[in-house]
């Protein structure tokens, strides 16, 4: 009886700690000269991962990783919707993406 006990114990801890774990994915944006939320594209990638982090966190979105890259579509024009090259790349949970969608990332 008591290893039965233990049995049902264990599996209901590793069902309880598997629901929990909640699903993540990585959602892209692709920078623009003028037109991004969090500010211009013409300062240091440093400051603007804290730029994006501390925008999307207003939008109550959490960022599990941030990283920017270099292999977005360049455009050459100088409108201000017109995209530099760059790439946000962002790990979020799947709970909020369509919160971020609504901020022009895409999967």
């Amino acid at each position: 009886m008591k290893k039965l006990i233990i049995l049902l114990a264990i599996i209901s801890a590793t069902v309880f700690f598997t629901a929990c774990k909640e699903s993540t994915t990585w959602v892209y944006y692709d920078e623009t000269g003028c037109f991004d939320k969090w500010g211009n594209h013409d300062v240091p990638d440093k400051d603007k991962v804290k730029n994006v982090k501390k925008y999307l966190r207003s939008k109550q979105i959490n960022v599990l990783e941030l990283e920017i890259t270099n292999d977005g579509t360049l455009e050459a024009c100088f409108a201000c919707d017109c995209r530099t090259g760059k790439r946000i790349k962002c790990k979020i949970y799947e709970s909020d993406l369509h919160k971020v969608i609504n901020e022009n990332f895409y999967q």
